[in-house]
C-alpha cells in the first residue's frame, strides 16, 4: 500500500515531467513578489519611474527569455518589473537603439543580435 510520500512524489514526478511544477513554483513566486510589494507601497515607500533605457533592457531581456522558452522566469520578470503583458514593438526599440534589422537578425532576439555586435566591433 502506498504511504502518503510515495503519493506526494507521484505527484512530484508527474507534474515535473509535464513541465507544470516550473510554471506552479513561478506562479507562487509572482504572487509572493507581488504580496510584498504591496506591503512595501502600504508602508509609504514608492518606486521611482524609470529611465526608458531601463525599460528598453528589460524589454530586451524579455524577449531574449521568450526566445529560448523561459517563460516561466519571463513571467516573474514582467511582474517584478512592473512591465505591460504586451511586449514592446521590436521596430520601436530597434529604431530607440538605432539598430537596422535584416534577414538574419529578425529570426534572433535582439540581445543576441547586440552581443554579435560588440564582439565584431571588438576583431575590427
Amino acid at each position: 500500500m502506498a504511504t502518503g510520500k510515495d503519493l506526494i512524489d507521484a505527484i512530484r514526478t508527474s507534474l515535473e515531467a509535464d513541465g507544470e511544477l516550473g510554471q506552479i513554483k513561478a506562479e507562487m513566486r509572482t504572487k509572493v513578489m507581488k504580496l510584498l510589494e504591496g506591503s512595501q507601497r502600504s508602508s509609504g515607500s514608492k518606486l521611482p519611474k524609470s529611465p526608458q533605457e531601463v525599460l528598453i533592457l528589460n524589454e530586451l531581456i524579455r524577449e531574449y527569455l521568450d526566445w529560448m522558452g523561459y517563460k516561466y522566469t519571463s513571467t516573474v520578470l514582467v511582474s517584478e518589473c512592473e512591465l505591460s503583458k504586451q511586449p514592446l514593438d521590436r521596430s520601436f526599440i530597434t529604431k530607440d537603439l538605432g539598430t537596422v534589422e535584416t534577414e538574419k537578425t529578425k529570426e534572433l532576439p535582439l540581445l543576441f543580435c547586440l552581443v554579435e555586435t560588440f564582439k565584431e566591433l571588438k576583431g575590427a
